[in-house]
């Protein structure tokens, strides 16, 4: 028991992993003005969430992102102007402040995220936070939720998995982390709904201003909350 529930004596996490793409970086913004409407964008990174989350080992990202625009009734070459566009990425406004209070209290800070290394080299730089291990689904050579990302991430960080958390941006995240017993915050931004089957997050909020304090230990929920 890390100390007093009110009055914790230690923090509870040494380390923080992330997915990069939802839950640090707000890439619903990006993908709906080149689907060219928020319902296109919106079933276009549907499509493109299930069948990443289904695909297993790594293919080409562009190449899933391609067939999930097509199946979609989007072009096919939609996924190539994403790509080119990385760079406009932007953070959740309340990204880079949480970070750097992680970073400053020592907190070990990694990604991993279901993406190629050089479009995931380009989205990361948007954050300007470093972090200290970086897995594309590329490198582990597997897409998440497939347990080689999280445990190749886990490998090379200072910390084990029962001191550290992953923060989720998909509710799919859930299938893959529960089987390296990574403890995860779902950053649910999008008001997705969890999907069937997923395992619980210890936590669900709609944005990470309250993250410090709970990797730090000074806020030890009892249940997930909204």
């Amino acid at each position: 028991m890390v100390g007093d529930r009110a009055h914790p004596t230690t923090q509870t996490y040494d380390a923080v992993l992330f997915d990069l793409l939802t839950a640090l970086l707000d890439s619903w913004t990006l993908w709906n003005e080149v689907a060219g409407s928020a319902e296109a964008g919106y079933r276009w990174r549907a499509e493109y969430l299930k069948n990443t989350y289904a695909a297993g080992r790594y293919r080409p990202y562009e190449d899933l992102v391609g067939e999930a625009a097509r199946n979609v009734g989007l072009p096919f070459e939609r996924a190539h102007e994403l790509g080119a566009r990385y760079a406009e990425l932007e953070p959740w406004p309340e990204v880079r402040e949480t970070l750097r209070a992680l970073h400053e209290a020592g907190i070990a800070l990694g990604v991993v995220t279901n993406c190629s290394e050089r479009l995931g080299r380009i989205a990361a730089d948007r954050i300007g936070v470093p972090f200290s291990v970086f897995v594309t689904a590329e490198r582990a050579g597997y897409y998440k939720p497939q347990p080689q990302p999280y445990q190749l991430a886990l490998d090379e960080l200072p910390a084990g998995s029962k001191r550290c958390l992953f923060v989720a941006g998909s509710g799919y995240d859930l299938f893959g982390t529960v089987r390296v017993g990574l403890p995860t915050w779902w950053h649910n931004r999008a008001g997705m709904t969890l999907p069937e089957g997923a395992p619980a997050p210890i936590v669900i909020r709609r944005d990470m201003t309250t993250l410090p304090a709970f990797v730090l230990g000074h806020d030890m929920p009892g249940r997930p909350a909204t």
